[in-house]
């Protein structure tokens, strides 16, 4: 029977003789992990556009999400190019034993250079064998700092999840409308401190953990603990210990920062500029650029839009106000896509006045209370309030001794044919006034709705002017809501008829109104151009 350390001298010797045989298995995992990575592309940027669309104003979570997304398309270009930076130095290094198979060491003396020289490489280079080590070790740190930076992410991504599950429940119980407001405040706040002083003493490498005094490190211990339950960071722990204790592998570490700006700021910002007489296109689609009237962006067309998709590899965007049908128009009608961005919800509850269906931000169907319009609320409380009266009448009715006149009068009136022929006794009686009441409260509540639908729809298009050639078509346009299939965007489909345009060149422009407290009449107005040809 072994004892507890031949059984670790024996793992230990395993472990050894693992270690040399790593570089198959980094190789391995390196290869599908470039794979995968490369697929993740299309989710990172599906998930970006998602956000894009569906960007409620004043959303701490969106907000918070758009970090993460970023965060992690700066991940993936990181865990990019170490693992292929890892595949070429590996496949140097393998290069390398081979070639030592065929011409052993480096033997400087058959070179012939300078003395100067010679004794330079002998210094500097080394041993063909020592280079063989170098790259060893180098590619085994590459590939260790790979995963251990994977694992970082990870957890700033968990963090991020935790937040704003805990900031939805907060809001959800102590929201803007709960008088318990200040409650939601302080734990948020309280949370975010705590964070950021464990995230000191992450980047300080254990600052706070160096601290003496008892009651100090239990308090803090438990602080740690809980942060490192729902970043998950435990998992790595170990890996990010044995890389700090290590000179070599620390230094490494502090490189993180310059090279993570080097990767995510500084490269992407290189651009190569071939014909600098070209107008730039750079943010046409903001608006209030008049270049756009003597540039034709593909993307403010559905057919051109769709066009470039199918022979590129070009990336789906968003519409971001608004997109015509055609850029050569040959019908007599032709239809245009606005968009009712997030932004849009302010200007129509502010300056029009009219109620969301629903709150805006993240939320979760499990939790009710999502419904804001008031007046479809008090109908639906005035038809839950009559379908109970009438329930509460039946249920007096069947005592026989308080309602005998009303049974008297019930019959004499059935048999002189007053009621419908489906009635026949009081059971009739009462399922026939509980389904007309929930016919005429249903009737009322549609409208209600229709009515605010109608609303909404004008309130939009007066806000969203079209013109073409300078003449205004907003009241020529027969709009529908609608989602577009590019990227569900949510928005008016409209048609207008082009019979008196000329053939020829013309060009549509959108005004569009945003909501600003400081502007005049808490408006301000952006003007897109779109040109297009009549046929």
């Amino acid at each position: 029977m072994l004892d507890e350390k031949e059984k670790k001298n024996i793992f230990s010797q395993w472990l050894e003789q693992l270690q040399q045989e790593s570089w198959q298995l980094e190789l391995l995992i390196s290869g599908f992990a470039l794979f995968g990575i490369w697929e993740v592309r299309d989710t990172l940027t599906y998930f970006t556009d998602f956000l894009g669309v569906n960007n409620p104003v004043n959303s701490e979570a969106t907000s918070v999400l758009k970090i993460v997304i970023q965060m992690l398309r700066a991940a993936w270009l990181v865990f990019f190019t170490n693992l292929l930076i890892h595949v070429i130095l590996r496949g140097l290094w393998i290069g390398a034993i081979g070639l030592r198979y065929v011409s052993g060491e480096i033997d400087y003396e058959k070179l012939k250079f300078s003395d100067f020289f010679t004794n330079y490489f002998k210094r500097k280079v080394g041993g063909f064998d020592d280079y063989i080590e170098r790259l060893e070790k180098i590619c085994s740190s590459i590939f260790a700092y790979t995963f251990l930076l994977f694992f970082i992410f990870l957890s700033f991504a968990f963090f991020i999840i935790f937040w704003i599950l805990f900031s939805s429940i907060l809001n959800h119980f102590f929201g803007p409308d709960s008088s318990y407001v200040a409650i939601s405040l302080i734990a948020n706040t309280v949370f975010g401190f705590l964070a950021f002083f464990v995230f000191i003493d992450f980047i300080t490498l254990g600052l706070f953990k160096k601290i003496e005094g008892k009651s100090y490190s239990k308090i803090y211990g438990s602080i740690y603990r809980f942060f490192s339950f729902i970043t998950l960071s435990f998992i790595y722990r170990p890996l990010l210990y044995n890389f700090l204790d290590t000179k070599y592998t620390r230094k490494l570490f502090w490189f993180s920062i310059p090279y993570l700006l080097l990767l995510t700021l500084v490269l992407p910002n290189f651009i190569l500029e071939a014909n600098p007489h070209f107008p730039n296109t750079t943010g046409l689609s903001s608006g209030n650029n008049f270049i756009s009237k003597h540039v034709v962006t593909s993307n403010n067309y559905d057919d051109l839009r769709e066009k470039d998709l199918a022979i590129s590899n070009a990336e789906r965007k968003r519409i971001r106000y608004i997109s015509l049908s055609n850029y050569e128009i040959t019908n007599s009608y032709a239809s245009l896509f606005i968009r009712q961005a997030g932004i849009d919800e302010e200007l129509l509850s502010k300056k029009y006045g009219i109620t969301g269906y629903r709150k805006s931000g993240l939320r979760h169907s499990l939790f009710k209370g999502n419904v804001t319009d008031s007046t479809i609320l008090n109908l639906e409380k005035e038809k839950s309030e009559a379908l109970l009266k009438l329930i509460e009448e039946r249920r007096e009715v069947r005592k026989d001794t308080l309602n005998l006149k009303f049974k008297t009068s019930f019959t004499k009136r059935l048999n002189a044919g007053y009621y419908d022929k489906s009635i026949s006794n009081l059971d009739d009686y009462f399922k026939y006034k509980r389904d007309s009441a929930r016919k005429a409260w249903d009737e009322k509540i549609e409208n209600a709705k229709e009515k605010k639908i109608l609303k909404i729809q004008t309130a939009l298009l007066e806000a969203n002017q079209i013109f073409i050639d300078g003449v205004s078509y907003t009241d020529s346009l027969k709009c529908k809501f609608y989602i577009h299939p590019n990227m569900n965007e949510k928005g008016l489909l409209c048609y207008f008829p082009t019979d008196s345009l000329d053939i020829g060149e013309h060009l549509l422009t959108l005004l569009n109104k945003t909501y600003d407290k400081d502007a005049t009449d808490s408006v301000k107005t952006r003007t897109i151009h779109i040109p297009f040809w009549k046929f």
